[in-house]
C-alpha cells in the first residue's frame, strides 16, 4: 500500500465517529498501521552467519627489536547476527554483532630482550562492524555486495594459553613452559637477581577499519569474506595490531 494513502486512512478513520465498537477500532487501527510500517520493515535483512577466521598481529617496531610471527596464521571461529538495510536500487547500510575467537603464536619481548619466545594468544572479541555497501545483481538469483567500513570490538577471556619463558642464571640459558592470560599479563622472575620479565595486557577494547564480500544466493544464503585491521595497538609495549581474515557462510530470512 502507498504510504501516503495508508497514513491518511490511519488517520481518517482512528479520528471517526463512526458508531463502531473501541475494540474493532482498534483493531483495524493496529493493522492499518502494520500495513504503513510494513514498506520500511521490508527493507531491513536480518540473517546468521557462521564460520571461520585467519588472524595475526601487525607489529610496528624498530628492525631488531619486535616482536615475531611464529607459525602460520591460526584458525579460530566466529557466529553472528547481520542486520542488512537497503537504501534506494543499491546501496545498503550493513551491521551486525558477531562473537569471534581469533588465535596465534607470538615471540614477544620486554625491553627489547625475548624473554617470551614462543607466546600464544587466543581471545574471544565481540564484534560490531558498520560498513556502507553497494547491491550488484548479477541475476535474478546472484547478488554480490562489496563493503567497506569500520568496526569496534570488545575482548574477553578465552581460558589459559601457554608460554615458553627464558630463565639465566649466568651463562646457562633454560626455556621453560608457562600459562597466562592475554588480558591480564604476565610476570616473572628471569632468574638472575633482580631481573624480572613483563608482558603487558592486552586491551579489551579495539577499533579499525573493515572490507568485505558478500554473495547473496537466491534472496537467503549468503557466503561472505571480510577482512579487519585494527587501528589501535591492542599491545602496546610489543606493537601489537589485529589483523583478520573471516570467511562465513549463513541464512537470510
Amino acid at each position: 500500500m502507498d504510504r501516503a494513502l495508508c497514513l491518511y486512512l490511519l488517520s481518517n478513520f482512528a479520528t471517526s465517529n463512526k458508531k463502531i465498537s473501541m475494540k474493532t477500532k482498534m483493531i483495524v487501527v493496529v493493522v492499518l498501521a502494520a500495513m504503513c510500517v510494513l514498506p520500511l520493515s521490508a527493507q531491513v535483512k536480518v540473517g546468521v552467519e557462521g564460520g571461520m577466521n585467519l588472524s595475526h598481529y601487525l607489529v610496528s617496531g624498530s628492525d631488531g627489536y619486535k616482536a615475531e610471527q611464529v607459525g602460520g596464521m591460526k584458525p579460530g571461529f566466529q557466529l553472528g547476527v547481520t542486520v542488512d538495510y537497503e537504501i534506494g536500487k543499491h546501496w545498503m547500510l550493513m551491521s551486525g554483532l558477531s562473537w569471534l575467537q581469533n588465535r596465534s603464536t607470538m615471540k614477544m619481548m620486554d625491553h627489547m630482550v625475548t624473554y617470551f619466545p614462543k607466546t600464544e594468544i587466543k581471545i574471544n572479541n565481540l564484534i560490531l562492524p558498520l560498513k556502507m555497501g553497494y547491491n550488484i545483481r548479477v541475476s535474478d538469483k546472484l547478488s554480490l555486495i562489496p563493503s567497506v567500513g569500520v568496526y569496534a570490538s570488545y575482548g574477553f577471556g578465552a581460558g589459559n594459553c601457554s608460554l615458553d619463558v627464558i630463565h639465566q642464571e649466568g651463562d646457562n640459558i633454560t626455556t621453560e613452559p608457562a600459562k597466562w592470560k592475554p588480558l591480564d599479563g604476565f610476570s616473572y622472575k628471569a632468574g638472575e637477581p633482580n631481573n624480572s620479565a613483563n608482558l603487558q595486557a592486552f586491551r579489551r577494547w579495539d577499533y579499525g577499519g573493515i572490507v568485505g564480500m558478500k554473495a547473496v544466493i537466491a534472496d537467503h544464503y549468503t557466503i561472505s569474506f571480510d577482512y579487519r585491521v585494527g587501528i589501535k595497538k591492542i599491545q602496546a609495549q610489543n606493537g601489537l595490531r589485529n589483523s583478520t581474515f573471516q570467511f562465513s557462510v549463513g541464512y537470510r530470512f
